[in-house]
């Protein structure tokens, strides 16, 4: 997300933020009052993960410029609110005929994903761990008939590909009455919200708007007894307030890195600030299971990111690490390839 807020700011300045313009002018007016950092001290302020950070840690300290204390708990909300419209207004799934489909390369990495899972010789298990909110795995996924376990409950027997979104999602939001987290599920939701896709109206792609519409979104009755506002999670070191609502899907993460004899990081670039998926890894990799690749894939070719990896490995990993400057697309590929079909 190197260039969201450069995306958010665009929406902004061109009238496309109806109804959350408030939202975007406290984000816009608390990166402003972070410039005053950079005499001091160097932080990010052009990366949205840095300048979400800095709002919740504003937060926690009660300190944040010149802002009163109201004004700062309201700049993580605001952020929150900037992310959802950027991120649905952004992720566009393109219309063929009456359809909307995968959003590139989604269609050919659930290929990949089914081709892994039936295909291969020998087929393997396959769990998707990803920081992104947005939907675009979720819709991809279930356009194809593949069920998704977001593994926000305790209850292991529960079917579905594990889809384990560290962060947090668009369509999660809280019951304000169990007081549990709750995943609105895309089959659900499209039983009360569709799109009006027509032969020749000459629509060339829709959005998914699931994370504003969850205000409509009832759990324990059919009044609206959920919270507007989708779980998301800051990319903070210190995510202890957050344990409660997602320590569920943390130790499914680190039971399937345990248990994993191939990973493959596509499209992430351990950040230096990510001090919590240096522990995820370092804890959660403790286990029997004989590592076979640990490949990663980014378009950084300066060598930082594969530099941050290797750092990350102990030297039976290390043994086993590749580093691929590819984007997402040419992943896909390379993966498949390492896994043969059946005869």
């Amino acid at each position: 997300m190197g260039d969201f807020l450069d995306t958010a700011d665009n929406l902004w300045r061109s009238g496309n933020v109806r109804g959350v313009e408030d939202s975007f002018q406290k984000v816009f007016q608390g990166i402003s009052e972070l410039q005053q950092v950079h005499s001091k001290s160097q932080l990010d302020i052009q990366n949205v993960e840095s300048v979400f950070a800095a709002f919740e840690m504003g937060r926690t300290l009660k300190k944040f410029g010149g802002y009163s204390l109201d004004q700062i708990g309201e700049l993580a909300k605001a952020m929150r609110q900037v992310i959802v419209h950027t991120i649905q207004t952004t992720l566009k799934l393109p219309v063929q005929g009456q359809r909307a489909v995968e959003p590139p390369p989604y269609k050919d990495f659930v290929r990949l994903v089914s081709y892994l899972r039936g295909e291969a010789s020998p087929p393997s298990d396959v769990a998707i761990i990803t920081f992104n909110y947005d939907m675009a795995i979720d819709y991809s996924l279930y356009i194809n008939r593949i069920s998704v376990n977001y593994s926000l409950e305790e209850d292991k027997s529960l079917s579905g590909i594990p889809l384990l979104k560290l962060h947090g999602s668009l369509n999660w939001a809280r019951c304000s009455v169990c007081n549990q987290v709750i995943p609105w599920l895309l089959s659900d939701y499209f039983k009360e919200y569709s799109w009006n896709i027509f032969h020749g109206d000459n629509i060339k792609y829709v959005t998914l708007g699931i994370g504003s519409h969850l205000k409509s979104y009832a759990h324990c009755s059919k009044d609206k007894n959920v919270d507007e506002e989708p779980v998301i999670v800051p990319p903070t070191w210190n995510k202890t307030q957050y344990h409660e609502t997602l320590s569920n899907v943390w130790s499914r993460a680190a039971e399937e890195l345990s248990d994993a004899e191939n990973i493959f990081a596509i499209g992430y670039s351990l950040p230096m600030s990510d001090a919590f998926f240096r522990y995820l890894y370092a804890l959660g990799t403790v286990g029997r299971t004989t590592l076979k690749r640990f490949w990663v894939f980014n378009p950084d070719r300066s060598g930082q990111t594969e530099s941050r990896f290797r750092e990350l490995l102990g030297p039976g990993a290390q043994a086993r690490f590749r580093y691929f400057p590819e984007p997402f697309s040419g992943s896909i590929g390379i993966i498949e390839n390492k896994f043969p079909g059946r005869r």
